[in-house]
């Protein structure tokens, strides 16, 4: 279609700003119900955890997948999602009369903008950790951090998969991380407060660092340290909230003689300072050999009506026809 002059003219100049330009495409996306155990499907227990459901997802558009991690609507009946590869997914979640997660429908995706407002390529949009500025708020302000080219973004959302970002300084930490295995989760503990994690440690023996960065700053880092005591041969994959103030660590191990595994740990809120060497509890580890896990990478929290605390987690699947996009939810269990 042809544009007017003088809107025409304006664009040119920089001085035209349309928002929503880059606007969210529906995709379709299937939803297959899976079991937990695949020899056991009436066995719904893994250690601390209560399997409440979970699905296989595929679509038709080559764009899906690579998902690395994931949020929540309060009532759990929205997700969104970030890729690998600068995408956003959108979806609608259904349930079960039991209230398990039973299905997905209305999905949209779109392209992840830079600060010049264009669709990120290449290692520039290797998207890996999601925390939202208002809990379960999937609409409103959402930070995504970022490895390969390392730095943290804040999206208003608001605005639709539109919104250009704008930068959150993080401390020069990240620097002596590997290439992919970089920044890999993040939550924001606190109003002013991000967590952030790294995917492994930088050499043998060392534990996995971690920081606590101000959100959203005044335009310089403000970092203050604190590290994971790995549980080798598990990388740190994502990270969220708990209701009472801790934080769910989902960690993954891949390994040709190992084979592919996840695990939950919970870290309570008094362990969360400054020069902390975080230890946290075990709540479950799963086995790809005997469970429809896969490459676990994002992880979320809501709570429901009576008080219970639901994880969701996301595999991303690397764009491999050798893994699985699964979707999976959690009630949390003593």
């Amino acid at each position: 279609m042809r544009m007017p002059c003088l809107a025409a003219a304006a664009l040119a100049l920089g001085l035209l700003v349309v928002p929503n330009a880059i606007s969210a495409a529906p995709v379709n996306v299937l939803g297959a119900r899976i079991p937990l155990y695949f020899d056991h499907p009436e066995n719904k227990r893994a250690g601390s955890l209560i399997y409440r459901g979970g699905l296989l997802l595929a679509s038709p558009d080559k764009s899906f997948g690579g998902w690395s991690d994931i949020a929540v609507s309060a009532d759990g009946s929205e997700m969104l999602a970030i890729s690998d590869e600068a995408h956003w997914l959108g979806a609608h979640l259904s349930y079960d009369k039991s209230g398990d997660l039973a299905g997905i429908d209305k999905a949209d995706l779109a392209p992840m903008l830079g600060i010049d407002g264009k669709p990120m390529v290449g290692k520039q949009g290797d998207a890996e950790g999601l925390s939202l500025e208002h809990a379960n708020d999937v609409h409103g302000a959402a930070i995504v951090s970022f490895e390969r080219d390392v730095r943290v973004w804040r999206y208003d959302l608001a605005r639709g998969f539109g919104a250009r970002p704008t930068n959150i300084p993080i401390g020069d930490w990240v620097k002596p991380l590997h290439d992919n295995e970089q920044l890999e989760a993040i939550t924001l503990i606190k109003p002013d407060t991000l967590l952030a994690f790294a995917e492994t440690k930088i050499a043998a023996g060392d534990d996995i660092l971690a920081a606590f960065e101000s959100y959203p700053g005044d335009g310089r880092p403000h970092s203050r340290m604190l590290s994971v005591v790995p549980h080798d041969p598990f990388a740190v994959t994502g990270a969220a909230n708990a209701p009472d103030g801790g934080t769910f660590l989902l960690e993954r191990r891949y390994s040709l003689a190992g084979g592919v595994g996840m695990e939950i740990r919970r870290v309570t809120a008094a362990e969360l300072h400054e020069g902390a060497r975080l230890e946290g509890q075990v709540l479950a580890t799963l086995s790809f050999q005997d469970t429809n896990i896969d490459n676990m990478e994002g992880i979320a929290v809501r709570r429901g009506r009576n008080g219970e605390t639901f994880l969701y987690l996301i595999a991303d699947n690397n764009y491999s026809p050798l893994q699985r996009t699964v979707l999976l939810m959690f009630e949390v269990k003593p």
